[in-house]
């Protein structure tokens, strides 16, 4: 039976895994929400995002000192140029699915991953990327635990904060869910739902690159990584309900933490146990805890 101390460092880690989750987990969330689009190169732009980081922020230690703080102009760079990218993307392929039915939007989907796929693979190369920040591990509730855990899991707390004022404080936020609810009516009030669009899958594109670039410090960047986080991302949305903010917030969690024991009591099931979660939330409650049922 694994000792107290071990116990906690398995949970601050699951925080942190469940963190980076939800990042990734909340652009594909919102989507699917707003624009009813399940995109499988999801988790591709995430990796993108990732590579980006590692070349700015390596083109930054080379003029200055490497240090931590180089890593949130390179996250930040990072997060813009994807931003940018999920703009032409929705413009130039993504605007051709809306109304498709799903097989069609997997397929396209799932091309832009071998594409991207062979992007990464011609401009970086095959080896893995990492940024190696040095961070002392530091005392807490009694155990020695990687300080980043705890940068991870506040910037997952202040995106989670962030995209809940977006959605219910701002009019941005208000348009936005009236398009979920009925697009034909928000359209005849003379708001252009393909711009509303664009911005919504932007948006959840530059969160995705955001989650590549703090997660680049905690584990390398490597091609093939997107094909299986994409998939726990399926779980977690699937768990908190798709289109629902709150929802994969604490499915991320659940994710994160349930996956992260796992691993310590039983390493050859953690993902098995993740998926039999996922299976007991198909039953019940097919559009998840915190979701509505799925439009047709």
């Amino acid at each position: 039976m694994p000792d107290v101390n071990a116990l906690l460092i398995q949970l601050f880690a699951g925080l942190s895994r469940g963190m980076v989750l939800f990042l990734l987990s909340a652009g594909l969330s919102l989507i699917f929400g707003v624009m009813n689009i399940l995109n499988f190169a999801h988790a591709t732009f995430w990796l993108l995002g990732g590579y980006i980081t590692v070349t700015i922020f390596t083109s930054l230690a080379e003029t200055f000192d490497p240090s931590f703080a180089l890593l949130v102009p390179a996250v930040m760079g990072a997060t813009a140029i994807m931003v940018l990218v999920g703009l032409l993307v929705e413009r130039f392929l993504i605007r051709r699915l809306y109304g498709r039915d799903l097989p069609e939007q997997l397929l396209l989907t799932f091309a832009l991953v071998l594409i991207l796929g062979d992007v990464i693979k011609l401009i970086w190369g095959v080896q893995n990327r990492r940024i190696f920040v040095p961070t002392p591990p530091m005392e807490a509730f009694g155990v020695f635990v990687n300080p980043y855990y705890f940068f991870i899991i506040g910037s997952g707390i202040v995106v989670a904060i962030g995209l809940w004022a977006l959605l219910h404080r701002t009019k941005y936020g208000k348009i936005v869910r009236a398009a979920v609810s009925s697009r034909e009516m928000v359209s005849a009030l003379g708001i252009r739902i393909p711009l509303i669009y664009a911005s919504v899958f932007a948006l959840g594109v530059g969160i995705a690159a955001f989650a590549g670039g703090i997660f680049t410090p905690l584990l390398p960047m490597a091609l093939g990584v997107d094909i299986d986080i994409i998939v726990q991302c399926f779980a977690v949305v699937v768990i908190g309900g798709f289109g629902s903010i709150l929802g994969t917030f604490v499915a991320s969690l659940l994710v994160g933490i349930v996956y992260s024991y796992s691993i310590l009591i039983w390493p050859d099931g953690a993902l098995a146990i993740v998926y039999l979660i996922v299976i007991a939330v198909l039953v019940w409650r097919p559009w998840g805890l915190f979701g509505t049922e799925l439009r047709v």
